[in-house]
């Protein structure tokens, strides 16, 4: 999505920046799908997967927004290509927990690592202030977004043939 020019106009360079960020972001996760040889919704789960180190199937399925069918057959390809691990959930006999492969990992951090550390190299160019002052506009823009997607998230979904 590319956002007018005259809407842009207005915004202040490091507000342009962000928004190529995101773009560039997207670009990032397909090449990365395509990388790993999975689909878009795969890698999500992955990325869950490996920020959290496991998750049951249901609490997958919540920060997926699939349903727990639908979660159950994104497991079993990951499973079936390596990409997960299944094992007994260690305090409830009728659960499981989904974890990352250890190859899933390395591959993944791997494709990853020479983003990683170019930006840690770009902070570190950075004098003290300058690096707060990034922080503390990435904050600000983490939380404008989990703001953003809670209001999104509460808001009545319209249906194809309803009008505005």
């Amino acid at each position: 999505m590319r956002i007018p020019s005259e809407e842009t106009s207005e915004l202040h360079s490091a507000s342009k920046l962000l928004h190529a960020v995101l773009m560039l972001n997207d670009g990032l996760e397909h090449s990365m799908c395509r990388h790993l040889k999975i689909n878009e919704t795969d890698f999500q789960a992955l990325q869950h997967l490996i920020l959290n180190e496991s998750m049951t199937p249901s609490g997958l399925a919540g920060r997926l927004h699939i349903s727990t069918a639908a979660t159950t057959a994104v497991i079993d390809r990951m499973s079936e290509r390596g990409h997960v691990l299944r094992r007994p959930h260690p305090s409830d006999r009728r659960s499981i927990l989904i974890y990352p492969s250890p190859a899933a990992v390395a591959e993944t951090i791997g494709a990853l690592r020479p983003l990683f550390t170019d930006a840690e190299r770009s902070i570190n160019r950075l004098d003290p202030d300058q690096q707060q002052a990034v922080v503390t506009y990435l904050e600000n823009i983490l939380d404008a977004m989990q703001t953003h997607l809670e209001t999104l998230q509460l808001s009545p979904i319209k249906k194809r043939n309803e009008r505005s």
